[in-house]
């Protein structure tokens, strides 16, 4: 499958909004919850309610490149696959949690941070927050991911279509019994074994391959097909109101509604813009946005780490510079993030995938 450079417009966009909400809102580092007197964060409160839906949207396009990325695999080639390609990335973070650890910058959770690197902190009866809760999403991802392969290499198509119906019937299934169709609580097993985050991960993934099953069946079809006037309008608008949803949704102050909500309307804007019929699916399908996209796992796993650093060393020593000037402080954190991720990936993630595809792939 030729790279869809759309899909990573979208992921700039999601990783965008978990940055801006974990620095200024919610999270334990976050300006608002150690700084609450700050009147001008309490609007990032307001507006970025919904923000950690932005998952979702990483689970369901996770669930589409699933199904490209199949082939004849085994079962422990994907396993050491995911590892080889997850788990370096955290391992450095932890690494540099415990070197900040020294000098009292960060809180350090030795032992749940192994569990953490091994990708079962958020996975099943198995629960950990670790030095930087953000990583629930990790180990839920790969957990999602490994069933949902796991369902594929069924050998009766009946069988492996009940099953993938299943799997997000259930999965948000009991978010709806357990959250009302809340997702805003990932770090919890109900029961011990219902992972939140897991569910979430589950659900998303699922969805995620229903789309790629649709657009390997009708892409060539769909691709050849010249739409009408009416065609064109009606698509158009379809991707241009489900993206004002999902702004709305996630970067402006609303009544909750139920999370289901979302994921129905990223998986349509998803479908829509794979098949690239529309004006807003072609334009964002640039070359840019793939130059951007590669450093977003990097960024994702180590803003939590600089962010917390940078809160307690020079924010908490200089807490009359927050106060005077939030916004700067803001600018500050996010530029500390991107310079990190930036790093990350380019002396950690990826000298450490190529090494270990050569070495184990």
């Amino acid at each position: 499958m030729n790279k869809l450079k759309n899909i990573e417009f979208l992921r700039v966009f999601l990783i965008s909004i978990i940055v801006l909400m974990h620095t200024t809102a919610y999270g334990s580092w976050s300006l608002l919850v150690n700084f609450p007197e700050i009147k001008e964060l309490d609007f990032f409160h307001e507006t970025l309610i919904q923000g950690n839906n932005t998952v979702e949207g990483f689970f369901i396009i996770a669930g589409f490149l699933l199904i490209f990325t199949l082939k004849n695999q085994r079962v422990i080639d994907f396993i050491k696959k995911k590892y080889m390609r997850l788990s370096p990335t955290i391992l450095f973070a932890v690494i540099v949690c415990i070197i900040a650890s020294f000098w009292h910058a960060i809180k350090l959770r030795f032992w749940d941070d192994i569990l953490v690197v091994l990708l079962l902190n958020n996975f099943g009866i198995c629960f950990a927050h670790g030095t930087t809760p953000a990583l629930w999403f990790t180990s839920a991802l790969f957990a999602g991911l490994l069933i949902c392969f796991l369902i594929t290499k069924i050998p009766s198509k009946k069988i492996k279509t009940a099953m993938m119906i299943t799997m997000p019937v259930v999965a948000y299934g009991i978010l709806e019994y357990f959250q009302h169709g809340s997702f805003s609580t990932p770090h919890k097993n109900y029961s011990y074994i219902f992972n939140v985050g897991f569910l979430r991960a589950l659900g998303g993934v699922s969805v995620g391959t229903f789309v790629g099953y649709f657009y390997k069946k009708y892409i060539d079809g769909i691709r050849k097909k010249v739409f009408n006037f009416v065609g064109n309008i009606a698509v158009n608008l379809a991707e241009f109101s489900l993206i004002c949803f999902l702004v709305w949704w996630l970067v402006t102050p609303h009544k909750q509604l139920n999370c289901i909500i979302f994921v129905i309307a990223f998986a349509l804007l998803l479908t829509l813009f794979v098949f690239e019929k529309g004006i807003i699916s072609r334009i964002t399908n640039k070359d840019i946005w793939v130059r951007l996209g590669k450093y977003q796992y990097s960024i994702y796993v180590i803003h939590s780490v600089t962010g917390k650093i940078l809160l307690n060393t020079l924010w908490k020593t200089h807490p009359e510079f927050v106060n005077i000037h939030p916004y700067s402080t803001i600018s500050i954190i996010i530029s500390a993030i991107i310079v990190s991720g930036f790093f990350t990936y380019n002396f950690v993630e990826k000298p450490c995938t190529n090494f270990l595809k050569k070495k184990f792939g």
